[in-house]
């Protein structure tokens, strides 16, 4: 048997292979590109139903809109980064975007405001964990950090040089949203998050992030964490409550173990991976990501609604983070006999 590479056959598999890509993805004869937010918008739909989200938060409710709309429209909101108001005029006329939610038109900005407002934070927090289950993650590897978002827009500069035309000295500390969250290494998808105003202390965080793992019911193999998350507790309750391993460099390494308190924190220095503690980086990259993408300040006043936006902006990221997985197995799939006819093209075999 001959292997030759006419150019018909060459056609041929360029053919199949532009032909599977584009009916998978195409939608009314455009490019997948174009067509990004639509599979976002799908990715979450499901995520709803999987964490069991409930269509109305009451049988008297106003049945124009469900809750899954709603909260669909308001992580597209944080895509998009921009205020109720200009939000709504952009989803006037993404028609595409509206017939995959379901809509026939944009509601008006006061109902994704009051619905914002009244949206159960437990429920939004199990969303996260659904997308656990949309991942196909049945153990899990997480790193502990946290980071701050301004409540406002205004630069630091711009305070400092109003404070310093008003006469005010010395240092000002400005006040944040502190987010500590919980995110798999491996996916790179944030599976919880704790608020708390900062600056503050990072290790009282430590516990109560990690409790809001175990609903998912899935076992966690190793917790990564800075030096700010350094205490004897926070080593047992992950160790004896979600039964993994601690990587979590300690506070002042040089001193006598003699004189180190805490029995596991020893152990911590003796048995210390720098290795597996370069994993902990991923979650710095999920917070560039984020901010990047979606801005590192909160539009909203309210403290709960400012955790509820983060909240809604956490499910925007990991969905999206989802659908990039997608493209890249897909991408790679139909690649395959391409690259395989290239390769056969370079030699005859002869039987």
């Amino acid at each position: 048997m001959i292997w030759s590479h006419p150019e018909s056959n060459n056609n041929l598999l360029d053919n199949i292979w532009l032909r599977g890509r584009d009916d998978l993805m195409r939608r009314d004869g455009k490019s997948a590109k174009e067509h990004k937010l639509v599979r976002i918008v799908i990715r979450q739909k499901r995520i709803l139903e999987r964490a069991r989200y409930p269509l109305r938060r009451s049988k008297y409710s106003n049945h124009i809109y469900n809750d899954h709309q709603h909260v669909i429209l308001l992580a597209l909101r944080q895509h998009f980064k921009k205020s109720y108001r200009e939000f709504c005029e952009i989803m006037g006329v993404s028609t595409e975007l509206l017939d995959e939610i379901g809509l026939k038109k944009a509601p008006h900005w006061t109902t994704l405001q009051k619905f914002s407002a009244r949206a159960n934070m437990r429920r939004l927090e199990r969303l996260l964990l659904a997308c656990l289950e949309e991942a196909r993650l049945r153990v899990l590897h997480l790193a502990v950090d946290s980071s701050g978002f301004s409540s406002t827009s205004a630069s630091n500069y711009y305070v400092r040089t109003i404070e310093q035309r008003n006469g005010k000295r010395g240092r000002h500390v400005r006040r944040y949203v502190k987010q500590t969250m919980a995110v798999e290494t491996r996916k790179q998808l944030i599976v919880a998050m704790k608020f708390r105003m900062g600056p503050a202390n990072d290790s009282p965080d430590f516990i109560p992030v990690l409790k809001k793992v175990e609903p998912a019911r899935q076992p966690v193999k190793i917790v990564l964490a800075d030096k700010g998350y350094d205490a004897e507790s926070n080593h047992e309750y992950a160790q004896e409550i979600l039964g993994a391993r601690t990587v979590i460099p300690v506070r002042a390494s040089s001193r006598p173990k003699i004189k180190m308190r805490g029995r596991r924190r020893k152990r911590m220095a003796r048995e210390f991976d720098e290795r597996e503690y370069h994993q902990r980086a991923k979650a710095e990259t999920v917070f560039s990501v984020e901010k990047r993408i979606m801005g590192s300040y909160v539009q909203s006043r309210g403290v709960s609604q400012q955790h509820k936006e983060l909240l809604f902006r956490a499910l925007s990221y990991n969905s999206n983070r989802l659908e990039s997985f997608f493209l890249l197995f897909i991408e790679g799939f139909y690649r395959a006999p391409r690259i395989m006819a290239m390769d056969r093209s370079r030699f005859a075999f002869v039987k």
